[in-house]
């Protein structure tokens, strides 16, 4: 007999093969909110892409940038990292490499977070609270 093997978050929190993006967006997120008080609002998402093409070419022309990284950590006094979540077998577009280049060569930090734990290495090596 057949038996399908069904997902629970459960699962999906123990198997890091199927964390998508946006679950590993979510979990780094809510870690951030629950350990570092102090620096809520200072850890966001850019939305940087239409849902129609009414809304694309309004974003266009008012400043989305292709390949703008997924989220933002601003540490202080004065620091900014960058973060692009990708899976484990994630791999980025062009246009987000020529984006790491833009912000790397202006003097910027950025960083490719495929799990919780890369996130959590992270803000430990960076966050002084």
């Amino acid at each position: 007999m057949y038996q399908q093997n069904k997902l629970s978050v459960e699962n999906i929190k123990k198997s890091p093969e199927t964390m998508t993006e946006q679950r590993i967006q979510q979990s780094c997120f809510m870690y951030f909110h629950n350990h570092y008080p102090k620096h809520r609002g200072l850890f966001f998402r850019i939305k940087n892409e239409g849902t129609s093409k009414i809304s694309g070419a309004i974003g266009k022309a008012t400043g989305i940038t292709p390949g703008v990284s997924d989220m933002i950590l601003l540490i202080p006094p004065g620091k900014t990292l960058f973060l692009e979540f990708k899976t484990e077998t994630g791999r980025q577009s062009n246009k987000q490499i020529e984006w790491e280049k833009t912000v790397t060569n202006a003097g910027f930090e950025y960083h490719i977070i495929r799990s919780i734990n890369d996130f959590k290495l992270l803000c430990n090596d960076k966050i002084k609270n």
